[in-house]
């Protein structure tokens, strides 16, 4: 009998998908435990990380790269192999009969910091030949690997059809990283480094992000990522397009610099963004097809990110694909298996008993082997050059770049003309870059007067700086005022890598920043309250109407991991004949709640509203972030509330009121509210990448020359990109045109020099910024430089000139760049850090928790008092023999301390397996603790331990139930009564 079992899926919560795909279960826990990371190989062999020390574990050849085969193609693995022992496999991508894997390295018995390693398995038996060939060392910040853990280090790497391999790197940052080529990069921060598959080039892609576990690259070089950025201060999971030489804004300029960054596509709440591919094979339905797919470990969701082109960059609407447990990673052979590797509840540190690899393709697909491509002739070569799988032009590049045979240079030059797809010409483009190297650039020059290839031509002009001296510059800076922005960014960004200054005048006149930006952050949020908190618990709202287009009231969670219980009480909007509108009796357009439900004259838990005196109060209820729109009727006047926290918001509960005048576009998909760093803007990206080029040439002659013109465009081009430039030459500049300059440029002078007042660390790898950074900006560590005393000299005699409402708003904007005027050395922090014990476990990662608990013991006794005080008794059985309620927790004995960390902060962890909701054919849902359940009968007991019974025969559907836990239970309570909690639970369980 077989040991498995295929599974038809239908997508049945979105009715868009059509096409049902089958599921396999291809490998258990017992051949892939704790998968971190997979790649297949376009044959199918398919290669599992399997980390057995998670990512907060630290011991050493506790993880294993794992060949597996499916050698009679049933959907299940039936050949492993151990291909090399490895610790940390956290990226693998495999060419040929090589497979380059990021991993941590050893030293002195120890975890140390990670390497780009490839190996070679000649003989194809799986496993790997023996040592491998260190082609990146270093790439990983051994400091923080070995006293944290894996969990903010460098996570992935993906091949491009460019031929660079794409590197995912966490905000632990990396330095002196050494290629094999002896070049040496030190990345501060989180972004995507790239470099040659022989370790050669290695440098920067893209600056500004948290934690980036992987990314998606499209046939045309897009690449794309949900970032993992759940840091609790409102930056939350964004979805990106990163264009090379971008700032993404993480952790310094996303608050209150959002004009100096690239902003991301969109905003998703919590999360943790892992695995992603781009999915285009023709054996896949178009539903699925030619869309970024990516895996959300937080979420256990794969959603298809549906992009649509908007000028240089694009817009993006997410739908859920795939659920599956805990999802780590994905990828594809050239057959169109996907291949999904799930952590399912493996933990922070690994358990060998957790994990799995699931296979899907499309209901009736049909198994068709790709040929072996190291026997395939020219002619079949080009073919695959001329596939509709992406999978398949990627495999046949490197197969023709591995021949090194020059003879392919003309036809990949006609199939570049003549494929049948765009996305097969513009891979020809590539392939022919790689293969001729600077010796294709007679052949690029020529395919740049093709429109459709004219980007990717540029592009290839200046990507490679050990030749692309050989580029014709004056070429590529005519093509600056091309009228497609793609090929302006692609023209930007090669002419900032050639790095010839004479092209500096014509990229100023790209670089001036958008008039309109700012302006569109003000139209969103009209009225905002003053800080609302458990103290201070309410506000009075009066807004005038008279400018708005719809009314959109905004419960704002300031980052606190969704806020906390609020309520509108007596909205009115008074028309401008005096009749007053009840908004409690007007149906609202929509509403969208951080948790539970958002409900008239109730809270979001369905429960009576009250002030937190527990009196009744007419108003509406919902929980932070929240959203209600609705339409204004005519000749509305005024809208009036009091905005409040409401009983059952714990105690460091802080929230704003906010009133806007628009919609938010992301409402469905999102648990915040849309903020410029997160909503598409494509008329900044164009002087964004010019003034990064301008900055990459230290074109000061130019900026100067910009700055001294009389032209405002000029003048404006100029600050902008002043503002990034610490060198004496540009403060002399600024500092002497303040006697010629009008008042208006005086002011935007005096920001510049604020600006450049100080810098940041020369950083060493040392510090980090923590799991919830400071997110002021415009520096993380501001920190004097050579000209820091003689700016603030001239600071200060501008504010001596100014008094009153002036002189303030000057200070203000002194104080927003954080300059330090009086020479005396300033923390970073704004006071002493509390005690590692006395952190609220609200103000904390999830991973921060752990960390701790596995340092300190708790104190059971101290932990039976906590628990009477974060309301645990009203759900769950606290004591043996109780009725059922809720989860029991005096069961949870043998749970390890960061598993029951993550159930009781995590909804949907291993605590809450049999809180369920079941929806019936008739319509009806319950929601309850599964006690029995049979063929006949399922009975579920609520949390008052009242029993329900149904006929199992008429249900339709049971899921995960709803988190009853308000994601914030024990926030207020600090690291170590956390502890003592934890304790206290695992003493409960008489049967440990």
């Amino acid at each position: 009998m077989k040991q498995w079992l295929t599974l038809t899926l239908m997508l049945a919560s979105l009715p868009s998908f059509a096409q049902k795909l089958e599921k396999t279960l291809y490998s258990d826990h017992t051949k892939t435990p704790c998968p971190a990371v997979i790649a297949a190989s376009p044959y199918g062999d398919v290669f599992v990380g399997v980390d057995q020390q998670g990512s907060l574990g630290k011991k050493i050849n506790m993880g294993v790269i794992k060949r597996l085969r499916d050698t009679n193609n049933d959907g299940v693995a039936d050949q492993v192999t151990d291909y090399v022992t490895i610790d940390n496999p956290r990226g693998i991508v495999s060419i040929g009969n090589k497979l380059i894997v990021l991993h941590c390295s050893q030293k002195d018995g120890k975890v140390y910091g990670q390497d780009i390693t490839v190996f070679t398995d000649a003989d194809n038996d799986g496993v790997a030949d023996g040592p491998g060939k260190i082609l990146v060392k270093g790439i990983g910040n051994p400091k923080f690997v070995q006293s944290r853990g894996a969990d903010h280090c460098t996570n992935n790497i993906r091949l491009g059809v460019d031929g660079w391999l794409y590197i995912s790197v966490g905000d632990f940052g990396f330095v002196d990283a050494e290629g094999a080529d002896g070049k040496k990069l030190t990345f501060y921060g989180g972004g995507v480094a790239r470099v040659r598959p022989n370790g050669h080039e290695l440098e920067m892609f893209i600056h500004g992000t948290r934690n980036v576990y992987d990314v998606a690259i499209d046939p045309f070089m897009n690449v794309f990522a949900r970032e993992n950025t759940n840091d609790g201060v409102g930056w939350w999971v964004r979805f990106s397009h990163y264009i090379q030489s971008g700032e993404y804004g993480y952790p310094c300029l996303y608050k209150k610099f959002i004009e100096d960054m690239v902003p991301a596509l969109g905003m998703y709440g919590g999360g943790s963004g892992t695995g992603a591919l781009f999915l285009q094979e023709p054996s896949w339905p178009k539903e699925y097809n030619n869309k970024p797919l990516m895996a959300d470990w937080g979420r256990s969701m794969i959603f298809i990110h549906d992009v649509k082109a908007d000028g240089p960059s694009f817009t993006d609407q997410p739908k859920d694909f795939l659920k599956v447990s805990q999802v780590a990673d994905l990828d594809v052979d050239a057959s169109g298996r996907m291949y999904v590797a799930a952590w399912a509840g493996a933990g922070y540190k690994g358990n060998p008993q957790k994990g799995y690899v699931e296979r899907y393709v499309p209901e009736g697909w049909e198994y068709k082997a790709f040929p072996n491509l190291t026997k395939a002739s020219k002619a079949e070569l080009l073919a695959f050059i001329d596939s509709e799988s992406f999978t398949a032009r990627i495999y046949a590049q490197q197969e023709i770049l591995a021949r090194k045979d020059q003879a392919y240079l003309s036809d990949l030059k006609q199939l570049a003309k003549s494929a049948k797809t765009l996305e097969a010409r513009v891979a020809a483009v590539y392939t022919l870059a790689q293969l001729g190297e600077s010796a294709a650039f007679s052949h690029l020059e020529e395919l740049s007067q093709d429109k459709d290839l004219r980007e990717h031509a540029i592009r290839l002009m200046g990507d490679r700086e050990t030749f692309n001296q050989k580029a014709d510059v004056k070429l590529i800076a005519q093509y600056l005022q091309d009228e497609n922005p793609r090929v302006r960014i692609a023209a930007s960004v090669a002419l900032g890598r050639i790095g010839k200054q004479q092209v500096a005048d014509q990229l100023l006149t790209l670089a001036r920043p958008p008039q309109s930006q700012m302006k569109k952050e003000k139209n969103f949020t009209n009225y905002t309250s003053p800080k609302v908190t458990y103290k201070n618990s309410s506000v009075d709202i009066k807004v005038d109407l008279s400018q708005y287009s719809v009314l959109n009231l905004v419960v704002d969670s300031l980052g606190n991991n969704g806020g906390d219980h609020a309520a509108w009480v007596d909205p009115v909007i008074e028309l401008k004949n005096g009749e007053k509108v009840d908004l409690t009796k007007v149906k609202w357009e929509k509403a969208k709640g951080g948790w539970g439900k958002t409900l008239v004259n109730k809270d979001c838990r369905g429960q009576e509203l009250k002030n937190l005196k527990k009196e009744s109060i007419k108003g509406i209820g919902t929980h932070a972030q929240s959203s209600i729109v609705y339409k204004l009727p005519k000749g509305a006047k005024y809208f009036t509330a009091k905005g409040m926290i409401s009983l059952g918001a714990h105690k460091e509960a802080s929230v704003k009121f906010i009133v806007s005048s628009e919609a938010s576009k992301n409402s469905k998909s999102s648990k915040n509210t849309p903020t410029v760093c997160s909503t598409p803007n494509p008329s900044i990206i164009i002087p964004h990448m010019a003034r990064q080029a301008l900055v990459n040439l230290q074109a000061y002659e130019a900026v100067i020359k910009g700055l001294n013109s009389a032209d405002k465009k000029q003048q404006s081009a100029a600050l902008n990109t002043m503002k990034f430039m610490h060198d004496k030459l540009i403060v002399d500049a600024l500092i002497e045109r303040l006697s010629s300059a009008d008042e208006e440029l005086k002011i935007q002078i005096y920001s510049v020099l604020m600006r450049l007042q100080q810098k940041d660390v020369d950083w060493d790898g040392s510090t980090w910024w923590s799991t919830r950074p400071d997110p002021r900006g415009p520096y993380f560590e501001p920190t004097s430089w050579e000209q820091s005393k003689r700016i603030a000299e001239v600071l200060n005699k501008y504010l001596a000139s100014h008094s009153g409402q002036k002189r303030q708003v000057i200070e203000a904007e002194v104080t927003k760049n954080r300059c330090n005027l009086d020479g005396k050395v300033q923390s970073t922090q704004d006071q002493k850090p509390k005690k590692a014990g006395d952190v609220k476990v609200g103000k904390s990662a999830i991973e921060d928790v752990v960390i701790y608990l596995s340092k300190h013991k708790g104190n059971k006794k101290k932990g039976k008092e906590i628990i009477k005080t974060v309301g645990c008794i009203a759900c769950h059985n606290i004591a043996h023999g109780q009725v059922i309620k809720g989860p029991d927790l005096t069961k949870l004995g043998k749970m390890s301390k960061e598993a029951l960390a993550e159930s009781i902060l995590k909804p949907g962890a291993s605590i809450a397996k049999s809180w369920v909701t079941i929806q019936m054919n008739d319509g009806s849902s319950h929601l309850g603790t599964l006690v029995k359940k049979d063929s006949k009968q399922v009975v579920l007991h609520n949390i008052a331990g009242i029993a329900t019974k149904l006929d199992a025969t008429k249900i339709k559907k049971t899921e995960p139930g709803l988190n009853m836990m308000s994601l914030h239970l024990v926030d207020g309570l600090s690291l170590q009564q956390f502890a003592d909690l934890i304790e206290y639970l695992k003493s409960m369980d008489s049967k440990k």
